[in-house]
């Protein structure tokens, strides 16, 4: 049973990628006031459990919702599968970062969260779009067909500067540099998945590689 589940799932991925192959080159547009992340406030991400630490650009949903009810509409790539999560951001430092690095180390999140909040500096972070992403896999625990969509950032300096500061105090409390690369992130804004929101430590790479379609912010 646990075969033909993944062969289905296999199947599926197969079948959504000649799909979009066949889909028209017409750039998505998207507002440009969504790179205005400025505008909006930072949200601070701290708890006591794992997986509840980490640090995020807050990007405005209004202007997300959109590109997720187009591409969640669209045959190829959702078709009314999508799950999203109802807000948008730029996840740039990882829960796994921060529970298996940086706290270990003696970094605490209020400190990474003064950093962004300083003079407002992570929202003032500059980026452009680089395309509509997507990610598949058929997970290994349970051979099920996973999926994700996302808007792919370049450009986005200010983030990794950002990066290098966090790994500046990593390393100034002892931290083995060797563990922590701050060039080693892809920057997205997740619009929705299937089932559930895959990562790295699925074996996939939300980068250029994972590019399907234009997206322009006009």
């Amino acid at each position: 049973m646990k075969v033909a589940t993944s062969l289905i799932a296999t199947l599926a991925l197969v079948a959504s990628t000649v799909l979009a192959a066949r889909q028209q080159d017409k750039p998505i547009a998207i507002n440009k006031k969504v790179l205005q992340t400025a505008k909006v406030p930072f949200i601070p991400h701290s708890g006591a459990g794992l997986f509840t630490n980490w640090v995020g650009l807050n990007v405005d949903f209004k202007y997300v919702k959109p590109v997720f009810d187009l591409v969640n509409a669209t045959a190829a790539y959702g078709n009314g599968t999508l799950i999203s999560r109802g807000e948008a951001h730029v996840t740039v430092i990882l829960p796994t970062e921060y529970d298996q690095i940086l706290q270990p180390a003696g970094v605490t999140i209020d400190e990474i969260n003064r950093l962004a909040s300083q003079k407002n500096r992570l929202q003032k972070s500059r980026f452009e779009l680089e395309c509509l992403g997507r990610v598949q896999v058929v997970t290994k625990s349970d051979g099920v067909f996973q999926q994700s969509l996302q808007i792919i950032l370049k450009n986005y300096k200010d983030l990794t500067r950002f990066r290098q500061d966090v790994f500046k105090l990593y390393v100034k409390k002892g931290g083995n540099p060797a563990l922590f690369n701050p060039e080693n992130f892809f920057p997205h804004i997740t619009l929705g998945y299937r089932h559930r929101d895959i990562h790295l430590e699925d074996g996939v790479f939300k980068g250029k590689n994972a590019c399907i379609h234009t997206i322009v912010a006009k």
